[in-house]
């Protein structure tokens, strides 16, 4: 059947019946197209039936017509789908299983979508935000999910947000076209790769598990670490991952190590716990990982590294020395368990020999004492999980020990409770005046009140917020993340404008902190 005699009878029809079907007969285009589709009725089947069809609608009575023209529509429809075919060159494709959905767009609508993910400029990123924010839901059209799964190569930080909006929205719906197209071995584009094996994992956990072990047998290089730290998803995978562990090198092993703190069985544990005593720098392996075993062994990790700072008895440490309380200290950002709160109470205890404790001269890039890695811990800490535990450890070390650890309480009130925090810990700022000036302390407890107030950002697009990075549980790479936050209590900024107020020691400008402040006073401003 010829479908271009087809389809211009339709339009035809289409055209005349807008004029009023009591003027069909009138139309010579129509009468053309009916003339013109004859030669379809001689071959019988559907071009004898659609023809039949037409000559009953023009011969018919008014009355009649109405009818008969939407009974001549469908047909043509029907036979249309039936005999539907494609001029477009190139080699079909078969949908993704499950995934996606059609959305009222046609192919010119998406076409731009498609461009700008295919692309690799910076200007792409203006587009896919202005589709994401007028519509979000061309980005699950199945047409559109194959350039989404392509472009997850992309480094830059903000297409890695917008596009894990996109798959959080579609959740475990998107695995099946993340599973489909990849390529274990291929030679470039591993990025990609590598981000569908994490997205797969997060998306699907546990029930990832089985693909994941399919996969790792072929999977190579950077790939192939990608999926053994997902392989941390299931408690199933512990005898593999102490395998792991045993046969793999470099970074393939830390990866085995990483997903290895993620088990729950005593095997796993003491394979940790020897581990921790043969490499000072295994702790690092366990940045991001908050199981309750990583807490554990982050504990005992912190625990050796300070102990033996103490029993060395020297004041200035090496470089490898520096590194060993570093890996230790950064190992427990964002964890809590009764081992860990336990360590924290020791450790403030020690805090004055701890201060005492300062790199060598020679040592480069590091020019903090041990007991100031412990307080950019506890900050870290309550920023990464401010669950109740981490909240309540904060505030009794603030209360316990406020010259090191105030500004981890502080925080922590202005993440949850940020109308309540200053008259909790306002009275800790003093002012200068002529009877009184700021004692060792006094300043002590300023810095750290105002190391908490440095976190705090102000802007007319985001809103009142505390930015933050924090470790990706999976991966362990860098993750940006921020808290909005609820209007701050004015006298903030009453105070801290005040020209008695001290600013020495101070960690950020107070010229800018002054801008913060001034925002403090406009809740108008944030949306």
């Amino acid at each position: 059947m010829d479908l271009k005699l087809l389809y211009y009878l339709r339009d035809c029809l289409e055209d005349a019946a807008g004029a009023g079907t009591d003027r069909l007969g009138d139309d010579f285009r129509l009468l053309g197209a009916v003339e013109g589709f004859a030669s379809m009725a001689s071959d019988g089947g559907d071009g004898e039936r659609v023809y039949t069809e037409v000559c009953e609608l023009m011969t018919a009575r008014p009355e009649d017509k109405p009818r008969l023209l939407l009974r001549a529509l469908e047909t043509i429809a029907g036979v249309a789908r039936r005999h539907g075919e494609s001029d477009v060159p190139g080699e079909l494709r078969p949908l993704f299983p499950g995934v996606g959905r059609c959305v009222k767009a046609s192919y010119s609508q998406l076409r731009p979508l498609m461009a700008a993910l295919e692309s690799t400029g910076l200007a792409r990123i203006t587009i896919l935000e202005e589709f994401w924010a007028e519509h979000p839901e061309y980005f699950e059209d199945y047409r559109v999910l194959p350039y989404l799964a392509a472009a997850l190569g992309d480094t830059r930080e903000e297409t890695e947000e917008l596009f894990a909006a996109v798959l959080n929205k579609l959740g475990k719906r998107a695995v099946p076209f993340l599973e489909h197209g990849f390529l274990p071995e291929a030679p470039e584009g591993k990025r990609e790769m590598e981000r569908r094996v994490y997205w797969i994992a997060r998306l699907a956990g546990a029930e990832a598990n089985e693909w994941l072990l399919s996969v790792l047998p072929d999977c190579r290089r950077e790939v192939r670490e990608a999926v053994i730290c997902a392989l941390g998803v299931s408690q199933d995978n512990a005898a593999l991952l102490r395998e792991l562990c045993q046969t793999e090198e470099g970074r393939g092993r830390d990866a085995a190590l990483r997903a290895l703190a993620n088990m729950e069985d005593d095997e796993s544990r003491a394979f940790w716990m020897d581990e921790l005593e043969k490499r000072p720098d295994c702790p690092s392996c366990l940045e991001g990982v908050n199981s309750p075993l990583a807490a554990d062994m982050a504990a005992q990790a912190l625990h050796s590294a300070y102990s033996e700072a103490l029993e060395r008895g020297a004041e200035e440490v090496s470089q490898a020395e520096l590194l060993t309380l570093v890996h230790a200290v950064y190992a427990v950002y964002g964890k809590y368990s009764d081992a860990l709160r336990q360590e924290w109470l020791w450790c403030a205890g020690h805090m004055p020999e701890f201060h005492r404790i300062h790199p060598k001269q020679n040592v480069r890039h590091w020019d903090m004492t041990a007991a100031e890695l412990l307080e950019k811990c506890l900050m870290e800490t309550v920023l990464w999980n401010p669950c109740e535990e981490v909240r309540a450890l904060a505030l009794e070390l603030g209360e316990s020990y406020p010259n090191w650890f105030l500004g981890g309480a502080v925080l922590s009130e202005l993440i949850v409770r940020p109308g309540e925090a200053f008259g909790r810990y306002g009275k800790y700022i003093v002012k200068n005046g002529l009877l009184h000036r700021e004692t060792p302390t006094e300043r002590a407890n300023r810095v750290q009140i105002m190391c908490a107030l440095a976190a705090v950002r102000m802007d007319k697009e985001n809103g009142r917020h505390i930015p933050f990075s924090q470790k990706d549980a999976l991966t362990g790479a860098p993750v940006a993340k921020r808290y909005r936050m609820q209007q701050l209590d004015p006298r903030w900024a009453e105070t801290l404008a005040s020209d008695k107020v001290n600013t020495d020691g101070a960690v950020f400008d107070l010229e800018n902190a002054w801008t913060m402040t001034k925002l403090m006073l406009q809740p108008e401003w944030i949306e």
